[in-house]
């Protein structure tokens, strides 16, 4: 055992001889200066321990101890500033003093360990079978130096461990997996000598065999991955080559160093200028671009800098500036913001052409459905007199009912493609709002099925509804836009069926009982026999203006957009759509939506046999007003003939003009309750008429409700009609429903209400 230990010695001293000559040979920064350090310090204690095994009595051991111990005291602080360095971390230059300060402190008690027993208490000298010891009893600085030697090996280990983790490249990573191994060798030898876990322990330090180890690892380190070449090639690679531009400075501004990129940046860098007038104008162009955020220009290049102050004990001595090139960042957003103005001119032009498509569109629909509403009227009121009609006549009357039902039929499905068109917009550019009361789940699926059940019998399908009896009877959401939804998925089911069944499952994901202000999941599942949908299609599905397999549904009339706002308005809602299909066989809709309870009242029995749809019943009128005087404005005859007929029987007194012109004229010769004003007019538009008619002096209608009717049905149409003074909003095509519940809203003192 003895030879052995000697080999061992001697192994290490050369290897540590052969280290600090590769940090002599490659000197150029620190790693090379602590490796050095740490180098010699081992190499002084090894070197020392030689001579103890060769000592004979306990002053030559003593005086071999002092020797090795002028190494010893410092192994520790030069390997914990090797590593640092390796790991590219730094300590303050005031722990470095510091810590030097303590070995040395230390040292000088060892010196003199026999007089002031502060580092060994007592010892004696022993041999053990060839191996000479010194048995002894620890003193406080000796404690003391162990428990700052344990620091030094945590702050090694956890550094190494920290930068193997981090690093990415293989060739570093492999080199600091062999100094992980050499430190852990040494930090587990320390431990072994210092508490005696080992018998051999008590023979000889057992810390040469680690230093061996961790000379060894270092030879690898340095001679296979090319260890001491790193910090070097680092320098000459990273920074001299960087893509960025480095520029250092000194206290005085003067330029103390610039890589390459940032000498073909700014030229002016390597020009010889003893003023630096040069250098001090691109220096304050530096900091003003990094205060004000804006870039540097030069040679028609756009440069971004950033500044880091270099302080050395809390002093300023200089100042790092970086460059990067972003003019391709920079031509890459003003190309954004190009194409983002062309968008933005394109979608103005889409929202102009949405909103005259809406104009001239609504208005001759507004006059086909409002006369066909007037001969669905005649044809009911010569139905109920119940005089006789000739068979021929009634045979008549009968077809043109027939007839008029099947012009609002296709109206209202011109109208329903044209506000499908108008939502997309809407929800496209953010504005669709959603309107949310408490309503009745019944009045809501009495609405759809009643409508799906018309169009479905009529195809010859059946038609199945099967609703969950618990569910809460009034809700709290948008029914209008639940109703929209439901609607547009189920008009698809039948559009898409041509034999079968269409089924309506409504149902609560939520178990019973339910608790008024809880969220509810209503849950409503819309299958069917029909076509179904391919595959490769479901991608689509909910795609606008996606039309699938247009050969094979050619004949189906529709935009592709039902289900497409129906996704966009689910989403608004917080709720989901599916679709699950089998082609050929049918398709399933499953639609989540998140709804208030109002009241817990359980809905009933929602029969599926309920109650047909029924047709349009005939018309009565909704009030009389025959002490009202009302005028409508609009540059369309056929429109005011239209208005003028649809409240002939409401006993209104009704002027009518062609224009904003003719309004004016009428209002300084008339009062009136109530004035209907179309937007779009000639010369003279609605609001620049109402706004007249409002200041109009000797005028007598300055305080007369003035409704704004229009065919204009675009994004944000009612809100700005409103902000512009009108009273109210009626779209066209007017309904004359909806025309009756308006004039009973504004001229309800005047109306004598009709049951």
């Amino acid at each position: 055992m003895y030879a052995f230990v000697l080999a061992v010695l001697y192994f290490t001293i050369v290897g540590l001889f052969a280290i600090s000559m590769f940090c002599l040979s490659k000197w150029g920064g620190r790693l090379q200066t602590f490796l050095f350090f740490n180098c010699v310090s081992h190499l002084v204690y090894n070197c020392a321990y030689v001579l103890i095994l060769h000592a004979k009595n306990q002053d030559t051991y003593v005086t071999a101890l002092k020797i090795g111990y002028l190494g010893r005291v410092w192994v520790g602080l030069a390997m914990t500033l090797f590593v640092a360095e390796l790991c590219g971390k730094q300590f303050p230059r005031i722990a470095k003093i510091s810590a030097g300060v303590v070995n040395m402190v230390v040292y000088l008690f060892i010196l003199n360990l026999e007089k002031t027993k502060l580092y060994y208490k007592q010892m004696e000298f022993v041999m053990n079978g060839d191996f000479p010891t010194l048995p002894h009893s620890g003193g406080l600085l000796y404690y003391f130096f162990t428990i700052l030697n344990l620091f030094y090996a945590y702050a090694c280990m956890h550094l190494i461990i920290a930068a193997f983790v981090r690093e990415k490249n293989k060739t570093a990573k492999k080199r600091n997996l062999l100094v992980l191994i050499a430190l852990t060798s040494m930090c587990l030898s320390y431990i072994i000598y210092f508490f005696k876990l080992i018998p051999l322990a008590r023979i000889f330090d057992v810390m040469i065999i680690a230093y061996a180890i961790c000379t060894a690892m270092m030879l690898i380190s340095i001679i296979k991955y090319k260890m001491l070449d790193a910090s070097s090639a680092a320098k000459n690679y990273a920074v001299d080559e960087l893509s960025e531009g480095i520029i250092v400075v000194d206290a005085d501004d003067h330029v103390s160093y610039c890589n390459n990129p940032a000498l073909r940046m700014f030229p002016q860098l390597a020009e010889n200028d003893p003023s630096y007038v040069k250098i001090h104008k691109l220096l304050d162009d530096f900091e003003f671009a990094i205060l004000s955020g804006e870039p540097v220009k030069s040679n028609g290049r756009i440069y971004t800098p950033r500044s880091k102050q270099l302080l050395e004990d809390g002093v300023r001595v200089g100042t790092l500036y970086s460059l990067s090139d972003d003019s391709d960042h920079y031509r890459y957003m003003e190309e954004l913001r190009e194409q983002k103005r062309i968008a933005d001119q394109a979608n103005r032009a889409k929202s102009r052409f949405l909103a005259n498509m809406s104009h001239e569109i609504r208005t001759p629909i507004n006059a086909v459905l409002g006369f066909n509403e007037m001969i669905a009227r005649e044809c009911d009121k010569v139905v109920s007199t119940g005089e006789p009609v000739s068979p021929a006549a009634k045979e008549a009357l009968g077809n043109i009912g027939t007839y008029s039902e099947n012009i609002g039929g296709a109206g209202n499905n011109l109208l329903s493609i044209i506000n499908s068109i108008l939502d997309l917009s809407k929800i496209e550019a953010g504005k669709m709002d959603l309107t949310e009361d408490a309503y009745l789940l019944k009045t809501l699926l009495k609405d759809i099925t009643g409508m799906t059940r018309f169009r479905a019998e009529e195809k010859g399908l059946a038609f199945v509804t099967e609703v969950e009896e618990t569910l809460p009877g009034t809700l709290y959401g948008d029914m209008v836009r639940i109703r929209q939804v439901l609607t547009n998925v189920l008009t698809n089911s039948v559009k898409y069926t041509d034999k079968g069944t269409v089924w309506l499952t409504v149902r609560a994901k939520e178990a019973k009982p339910y608790q008024e202000g809880q969220m509810l999941t209503l849950s409503f599942t819309i299958r069917d026999t029909g076509i179904g949908i391919r595959e490769e299609d479901m991608q689509k599905l909910f795609g606008s203006f996606e039309r699938l397999e247009m050969n094979r549904n050619s004949t189906i009339e529709g935009t592709g957009l039902g289900l497409a706002i129906s996704h966009q308005l689910v989403s608004m809602m917080g709720g989901t759509i599916e679709a699950q299909s089998e082609y050929g066989t049918g398709s399933t809709f499953t639609i989540h939506l998140p709804q208030k309870i109002v009241k817990c009242d359980p809905i009933g029995n929602f029969s599926a046999k309920a109650e047909k749809a029924k047709k349009n019943e005939p018309y009565h009128v909704s009030f009389t007003a025959p002490d009202a005087k009302i005028l409508a404005v609009d540059d369309t005859n056929l429109n005011l003939k239209l208005i003028k007929a649809l409240l002939r029987d409401t006993e209104l007194s009704i002027d009518t003009a062609d224009g904003g012109r003719e309004a004016l004229s009428l209002c300084m010769q008339n009062a009136y309750d109530l004035i209907l004003m179309d937007q779009r007019m000639p010369n003279m538009d609605g609001i620049e008429t109402m706004k007249q008619i409002h200041v109009q002096e000797g005028g007598q209608n300055h305080e007369t409700p003035v409704i704004c009717m229009t065919a204009d049905a675009i994004i944000g149409s009612r809100e700005r009609y409103l902000e512009e003074g009108f009273d109210d909003y009626l779209s066209k095509p007017i309904k004359a429903a909806e025309l009756e519940q308006m004039l009973i809203k504004h001229l309800r003192d005047l109306c004598h209400i009709r049951g």
